[in-house]
């Protein structure tokens, strides 16, 4: 559904400055929405060029998706829920958003796709946040017919199918970090949430966030701790448009889902291996607390991370966090 606020965007230039009036025709709305929509739109991140008049003009161009290309795309991938996908101008999280919707509806093949999150979430509750209209941000439910213990590695499945898409696409530098995130260059490009809402022995609805940095030139402002990087800036070849890309993503990951649900992570494994990022080096695993020292031994038949320790003992990492170590102990 194409709202006030997508207009608005539409109807801003980067060749012209235009002014609360203009822009009000332009969308066929009121002066005070149009400066109620343009504030939000700079709290959220949209880029705007500093001029000496009052008026607006884009310091970016963006470029907002529409939904009946955005299905028509779908469709042309293969990709056999289009029907169930929403798009979003704007929401807390797409993965919220879909938990919303779980006491209305099945939520099997339904897809939120936004073009901003305000309280988009990562893994162990960190945020993820990116600039609108430069980004993917979506999330979708899944019914396994197994139950949650079931499951290990499924991040790292669905990490696998991006990766492979994003290098045939150009990225060739495009790596995976366990659990759950996609590196380029050494830098974070992108990550994978995975919610189940079931018990360990039942059929599991599971609610898969993906959200992936496209063209977003603020990314060199964030301060997040660690490198981060788009796909403009690691991709060989020509940008896809983000609603191509969303096809292609999302016809991958029911590929990606349907296997697993049939065969599990085995078939991954040797797959998600050869894009491990930190194989062979010596890195930390923090887990409750606690950290094991090793050398990245790539992940198990199961999706547990390994790790070759001193006197060359295997140590299983089921969940936690991985780095590149600096123990003084000699894993450098």
């Amino acid at each position: 559904m194409t709202t006030e606020r997508t207009r608005l965007v539409r109807a801003l230039s980067t060749a012209k400055p235009a002014s609360i009036a203009e822009l009000a025709l332009a969308v066929g709305i009121g002066e005070p929405a149009v400066k109620r929509y343009l504030s939000e739109l700079e709290a959220d991140g949209l880029q705007f060029q500093v001029t000496a008049s009052p008026d607006y003009q884009l310091g970016l161009a963006v470029d907002p998706m529409e939904e009946a290309h955005l299905k028509s795309a779908l469709t042309t991938r293969g990709f056999p829920f289009a029907d169930q996908v929403v798009l979003l101008d704007t929401v807390d999280s797409t993965s919220n958003w879909l938990t919303r919707q779980a006491g209305n509806s099945e939520l099997h093949g339904q897809v939120c796709i936004s073009e901003f999150q305000s309280a988009g979430r990562g893994r162990r509750g960190r945020s993820w946040r990116g600039s609108p209209y430069r980004n993917l941000m979506l999330s979708m439910g899944w019914r396994f017919c197994k139950g949650a213990v079931q499951l290990g590695g499924l991040s790292l499945s669905i990490g696998l199918a991006l990766a492979s898409r994003l290098r045939e696409l150009g990225a060739d530098k495009v790596g995976l970090k366990w659990p759950n995130d996609l590196f380029a260059s050494g830098e974070k490009l992108g990550g994978v949430l995975v919610e189940l809402n079931s018990s360990a022995d039942k059929e599991v609805c599971a609610i898969i966030g993906i959200g992936l940095n496209i063209d977003d030139p603020s990314l060199a402002t964030l301060d997040t701790g660690q490198g981060v990087t788009d796909l403009a800036s690691q991709i060989n070849g020509p940008l896809p448009q983000r609603t191509e890309l969303i096809a292609y993503v999302l016809a991958d990951l029911v590929r990606a889902l349907e296997r697993f649900d049939n065969r599990g992570f085995m078939p991954d494994q040797p797959g998600w291996n050869a894009l491990d990022i930190f194989r062979g080096k010596a890195i930390r695993a923090t887990s409750q607390r606690e950290f094991v020292v090793g050398v990245g031994e790539g992940a198990d038949e199961l999706g547990r991370y390994r790790l070759r320790c001193d006197g060359g003992s295997i140590t299983p990492i089921i969940a936690g966090d991985i780095t590149l170590s600096f123990d003084p102990l000699g894993y450098l």
